[in-house]
């Protein structure tokens, strides 16, 4: 099982294209024979953070479904792990997990998740 929590990525030059909001959702996923369920607080609408022992080699393709707050419905979409983030008994606070990039959200899913994110953003931090 994957549980997912907020964490930035690995001290690299930062490539984002699109801002994150830290809030908890949950997510599942599914590669190869593999189920994950667990939650995330780190997403944007090009992808998001999942907290987890159990990575995954960058890039491993895998299918994702999350739940946004104040939305009922689910995105799902394919995607793609771009970064990972192992344990360390030498840096406890961090959390392991992978970051995956959105692959195939659709247009319209991407409009609206942006639109929510942005509610939400204003909500939690105004």
């Amino acid at each position: 099982m994957y549980a997912a929590t907020a964490a930035a990525a690995p001290q690299k030059q930062d490539r984002r294209n699109a801002d994150r909001l830290d809030f908890t959702l949950e997510v599942s996923g599914e590669s190869g024979h593999q189920f994950f369920t667990g939650f995330a607080e780190n997403i944007s609408t090009g992808g998001l953070f999942i907290a987890t022992y159990q990575t995954l080699p960058v890039g491993t393709r895998l299918r994702v479904g999350f739940r946004v707050p104040g939305l009922d419905r689910n995105f799902e979409c394919d995607s793609e792990v771009r970064w990972v983030r192992e344990y360390s008994d030498h840096s406890c606070a961090v959390v392991p997990g992978i970051g995956v990039r959105f692959l195939n959200l659709s247009a319209a899913d991407t409009a609206q998740l942006d639109q929510q994110l942005s509610r939400l953003e204003t909500l939690f931090f105004e």
